[in-house]
C-alpha cells in the first residue's frame, strides 16, 4: 500500500531534560520535543511524536517515536536522524490499529524552507 500527503507542524515545545527552554542553552544540550503533526492527503489524522536529541556542534542528533490517530486507526512510526542544514534520516512504519492493523513499512517526509512537507507511507498490513 501507498499513501501520499501533506503534512503541517502543528505544535513543537523543546526542554532541555532539566526543564529550561532548548533555545536559551547554548552548545552542546540534550533535549526532549513534544511535537504534533497534521497530515492531510490519502491518511487524515493529527499525531503526537516525541523527539529525544543531542546537540553537538553543527548537528543534532534524533530519534523518535510517533502515533497518528485517524478515523480509520493509527499508525506508530519511529524516526532515526539528524538535523544539520536539513532534516535527514529513515523513518520505519512499526504497527498500527484498525485498517493500518499489523502495518510494517517505511514513511518519507520531505520539508520545505517553510515548515511544511509532503510525506510517502508504503507499507503492509
Amino acid at each position: 500500500m501507498k499513501a501520499t500527503g501533506t503534512i503541517e507542524v502543528k505544535s513543537w515545545d523543546e526542554k532541555t531534560w532539566d526543564g529550561r527552554p532548548y533555545a536559551e542553552v547554548e552548545g552542546r544540550k540534550l533535549t526532549e520535543a513534544h511535537v504534533s503533526f497534521a497530515y492531510t492527503g490519502d491518511v487524515v489524522g493529527v499525531s503526537q511524536c516525541r523527539y529525544l536529541m543531542s546537540y553537538c556542534d553543527d548537528v543534532a542528533w534524533t530519534t523518535a517515536v510517533e502515533e497518528i490517530v485517524t478515523d480509520a486507526g493509527t499508525l506508530v512510526l519511529r524516526h532515526v536522524g539528524a538535523y544539520r542544514k536539513a532534516v535527514e534520516g529513515e523513518i520505519e512504519i512499526l504497527d498500527g490499529t484498525g485498517v493500518y492493523a499489523g502495518a510494517k513499512g517505511a514513511a518519507k517526509v520531505d520539508w520545505a524552507e517553510d515548515g511544511s512537507g509532503t510525506y510517502t507511507l508504503e507499507y503492509e498490513v
